[in-house]
């Protein structure tokens, strides 16, 4: 048994005996992640005055992402969309250990400065997303034109230059910010192409349930 496992009072058989708990919250969360960040902000207790709560246009936007492959949606201005499409990819992070997924936009540092500044609105506004996060050095990169944020569970979320430079590049899922950016060769040619892998599981195996690439 670890230091970690042993100074938060845990032990095998008692990670044991909750994983098929943990494996049913998990599977709820993936098609509910409104309701996932409900629970993030307050547990099971009712909400406090001032406290983060979403709208339900922003609930029903969240469970459409979260749910099919390809979303394609237009906003009016003020839609909170950055936030919810960030927040989105973290949810996935979160629920899906070991995923790789990216921001890109029509130029890098555009593309980074969106990354970076929406998780640290997020973190903010619910601190429980930032102690996903694995904040230590050589890990978490925050630059002005490269910003990589490596969770806990393995998964990370990065900025891709939305060029040439990115063909060959593989993630299993990401935002495309402002795509009237970005010329339409280079979305078919470069950053659709780099979306095109399933996560799978450390055997090798892709689980018949994988929502990052269900259709």
């Amino acid at each position: 048994m670890s230091t970690q496992r042993r100074k938060i009072g845990l032990s095998e058989e008692r990670i044991e005996a909750v994983m098929p708990i943990i494996r049913k919250y998990t599977a709820f969360w993936r098609e509910y992640p409104d309701l996932f960040v409900d629970f993030m902000v307050r547990g099971d207790r009712e909400p406090k005055e001032g406290e983060f709560k979403f709208y339900f246009y922003q609930r029903v936007f969240l469970r459409s992402v979260m749910r099919y492959q390809y979303v394609y949606a237009v906003f009016p201005r003020a839609y909170s969309k950055s936030f919810l499409s960030v927040m989105a990819l973290m949810i996935r992070c979160i629920l899906y250990p070991g995923a790789h997924l990216f921001v890109t936009s029509g130029g890098k540092e555009q593309g980074a400065s969106i990354l970076h500044d929406k998780v640290q609105e997020i973190c903010e506004l619910i601190p429980s997303f930032s102690r996903e996060i694995d904040w230590g050095r050589g890990k978490t990169q925050e630059s002005k034109d490269k910003v990589r944020y490596v969770f806990k569970n393995g998964s990370v979320l990065d900025n891709l230059a939305a060029r040439e430079s990115t063909r060959g590049q593989r993630r299993h899922g990401g935002l495309m910010e402002e795509c009237v950016g970005i010329d339409d060769a280079t979305l078919r040619e470069v950053i659709i192409p780099v979306m095109a892998i399933p996560r799978r599981a450390k055997d090798g195996s892709v689980h018949e349930e994988e929502s990052v690439n269900k259709s």
